[in-house]
This record gives structure tokens, C-alpha cells and sequence, in this order.
């Protein structure tokens, strides 16, 4: 079993769980702490595995609903800046 938290948190700074791993998930084998887990009939599952995911990334339950329609609006938003410097955010001074 692995010493610690397999699953990868953070939205800013992705990293690994620092939480001790506490056994292992059923249906993909790593370890995981009681924070990324929640019991099934089949038995400790990590929050990746629960929400469809095959990498072990901890993510919140609303943004695994995202279609990708969703997804596409997100991109083109993100697209939206009117000057050519490339920064995204306003100068407001």
C-alpha cells in the first residue's frame, strides 16, 4: 500500500495529496486518504473513480457535470482580449 495519498489536489499549484494513505481504492488500486474516499457497497472508492475519472484528480463534483458545450464556452471566454499584449486581466490604475 502506498504511504501516502495517491490523489492529485490543487487548482492553482496541482500537487499530491500530503494526507497519509489509509488503503487503497477498489476499483483502481491506489491509495487514498479518508478525505478522497467514500464507502460503497463495493467498498472504499477514491473520488476519481466515483466521478468517472481515469487520472486521480480530486475534482469537485460540479465541474465532472460539465458538458461540452459548457467547455466550449469556457474556452471561447477565455479567448475574449482586446489588446495584443497578451495579459488577460485589466489595468485599472
Amino acid at each position: 500500500m502506498a504511504e501516502q495519498c495517491e490523489m492529485i489536489i490543487g487548482y492553482l499549484v496541482p500537487h499530491q495529496c500530503e494526507n497519509p494513505s489509509l488503503g487503497k481504492c477498489v476499483k483502481c488500486g491506489r491509495g487514498y486518504c479518508d478525505e478522497h474516499t467514500n464507502q460503497t457497497r463495493e467498498g472504499r472508492v477514491c473520488l476519481a473513480c466515483q466521478q468517472g475519472l481515469e487520472m486521480p484528480v480530486a475534482l469537485p463534483i460540479a465541474a465532472a457535470l460539465f458538458t461540452p458545450n459548457d467547455l466550449d464556452t469556457f474556452g471561447r471566454a477565455s479567448m475574449w482580449d482586446d489588446n495584443d499584449s497578451g495579459d488577460m486581466f485589466s489595468d485599472l490604475s
